[in-house]
């Protein structure tokens, strides 16, 4: 029973890893630019993509690929800025939602396109070796995702709390008329918002294409599944994304363990349904307070 638990255990704290990628993405863009990305899943999943083909045919090693990945995507974070959604601000919020809709549909069609629709393994860039702890037998790359993960993620939230740049994010977050008033260019910090959530994204692509039993257009839901990990931690909130990926990726693959994967797609949304119930803000989010 416990073996059963430790592994269950390991693979979720991995699963919820790359959650809290994903999380963080969307918290970063919506916190900074009051966009909800639903083409997130979709970004990871060329993330997947890329990254495989880095890996399993061009035979680049883990860290490389991870590093190409992060870049790319952060460079096409920049393109759909300036591209596309500096060209929507002042749009009404749900228009903009539905940009983001229809920008992920246009990816699955590329992507169906370039790549067509037949599985592909997952990478083998990771060591598979088993450790045993108490007697639970897991698999390595569960723990080196987990660690990378959680490095990226202590590095920006190092750079989101302690450089400049990062003050500037805060305070464009905070207020946009005084940060404009004090000289920051709200268009620079929307831009470097986009480019750090898509590399996360990327990044996040990579690590569960490593993870997942196949690499195919399915993967795109990861992105659905993940943004109750955000709103669960706070949708403005940077720490509420990293706890609340955590939190719900180990919930999912319990739940899914212990009374089957049916119940993996339910799981996110049932913790999100009690989290709206009992603290609607989210784990760290900032209450929002309307005069009526």
């Amino acid at each position: 029973m416990m073996e059963r638990f430790i592994t269950l255990l390991a693979s979720g704290l991995s699963l919820g890893a790359v959650y809290a990628l994903v999380s963080l993405g969307f918290v970063l863009v919506f916190k900074s630019t009051r966009v909800l990305n639903l083409a997130m899943g979709e970004f990871l999943m060329i993330g997947t993509y890329i990254g495989y083909f880095l890996i399993t045919h061009l035979g680049l090693n883990f860290i490389p690929a991870l590093l190409i990945v992060a870049a790319v995507m952060g460079s096409l974070g920049l393109f759909v800025h300036y591209g596309v959604m500096r060209n929507l601000v002042g749009r009404p919020f749900f228009a903009i939602v539905l940009v983001t809709i229809g920008i992920a549909i246009i990816i699955r069609g590329i992507i169906l396109v370039v790549a067509g629709p037949i599985e592909r393994p997952r990478m083998q860039g990771l060591s598979s070796s088993i450790v045993n702890i108490g007697g639970a037998q897991v698999e390595m790359y569960n723990f080196i995702i987990l660690g990378t993960a959680l490095l990226l993620v202590l590095g920006f939230y190092l750079f989101f709390r302690s450089s400049r740049l990062g003050l500037h994010m805060r305070a464009v977050a905070e207020n946009l008329q005084a940060s404009s008033a004090m000289g920051i260019s709200p268009d620079r910090i929307y831009a470097l918002a986009w480019f750090i959530s898509l590399a996360m994204a990327g990044a996040g692509g990579v690590f569960f294409g490593h993870y997942t039993a196949a690499i195919d257009l399915n993967i795109a839901a990861i992105g659905i599944r993940a943004a109750p990990a955000a709103i669960v931690g706070g949708l403005d909130s940077v720490e509420g994304a990293i706890v609340g990926g955590l939190i719900v990726g180990t919930l999912e693959q319990m739940g899914a363990g212990y009374f089957g994967a049916d119940y993996r797609d339910i799981i996110p949304f049932l913790i999100l349904t009690i989290m709206l119930y009992v603290k609607p803000a989210g784990l760290f989010g900032s209450p929002e307070l309307v005069r009526i």
